[in-house]
């Protein structure tokens, strides 16, 4: 009878907060999944607007987003930085460019306060339809709790 009696206290007592520690553990992982998934989001939400951006010659939306540090790495050598793409988009200022462009297979990855993507963009030429390929990446930080692009490097671009 005694052992009968130790063993529902053990069960009263020890099962119940093993399945709380579960739940806490589940709740914990659910919680980082979101918030993983809300980063993914962010980051493909901020290149689609990239893409937008270039599309029209949003100066505004480049501003805001480009780290004032940002490096632009070229197939061949560096590219303009930050203040040297604004300025060269002012001249065309919500205009749009004599091409078209689109992204195709994006993945982000993300390192806690850093997301690389990876994706292609393909340029179409809207006089005569040449088309281009350029393989893309793209390094986030987080900077108090807004992604910034700081580095994007390109790889060879290639005509079809």
């Amino acid at each position: 009878m005694r052992y009968a009696i130790a063993l529902a206290l053990f069960f009263c007592l020890c099962v119940p907060s093993a399945f709380n520690q579960a739940a806490s553990t589940q709740a914990q992982q659910s919680t980082a999944a979101t918030g993983v998934q809300g980063d993914t989001s962010a980051i493909e939400a901020i290149e689609a607007d990239l893409l937008k951006s270039e599309a029209s010659t949003n100066i505004a939306f480049m501003e805001r987003t480009l780290a004032d540090d940002y490096v632009n790495l070229l197939p061949s050598a560096p590219g303009p930085g930050k203040k040297e793409i604004i300025e060269g988009m002012k001249p065309h200022a919500g205009q749009a460019p004599p091409y078209s462009v689109e992204m195709h297979d994006l993945h982000v990855y993300l390192l806690g306060d850093t997301a690389v993507a990876v994706f292609v963009k393909t340029y179409t030429g809207k006089e005569n339809g040449n088309m281009a390929n350029e393989d893309l990446t793209h390094v986030f930080a987080r900077d108090h709790g807004i992604w910034k692009l700081k580095i994007s490097r390109a790889s060879g671009c290639q005509m079809n």
